[in-house]
């Protein structure tokens, strides 16, 4: 298992986000969705993405948001560590741009 971590590590950044996120508190809530925007962007950065992303979409609601970057960790924790939601990508780049 730690062979396919290390070939893979944002799967174990994922599962580590995945096992850590409890959403009672909004503080701790708000700190994990930028740990995982974080995870998220750095791997969109690693992957070579043919015609990019589409950076004009609509924002996400944040509950939206939470939900979909939950699913997409799950994703990659789960080894499809080339999975990738456009619209969510689209937000997180979108707002940290603003």
């Amino acid at each position: 298992m730690e062979d396919f971590l290390s070939q893979q590590p944002f799967a174990g950044r994922a599962a580590d986000l995945i096992a850590g996120h409890s959403p009672c508190e909004p503080a701790d809530t708000k700190i994990w969705e930028q740990a995982a925007e974080d995870c998220v962007l750095a791997r969109i950065r690693s992957m070579r993405l043919i015609g990019g992303i589409r950076r004009r979409k609509a924002p996400l609601a944040p509950e939206e948001r939470i939900r979909r970057l939950t699913d997409l960790l799950h994703l990659w924790a789960n080894g499809c560590t080339c999975a990738v939601d456009e619209d969510l990508v689209a937000d997180i780049v979108h707002r940290q741009r603003g």
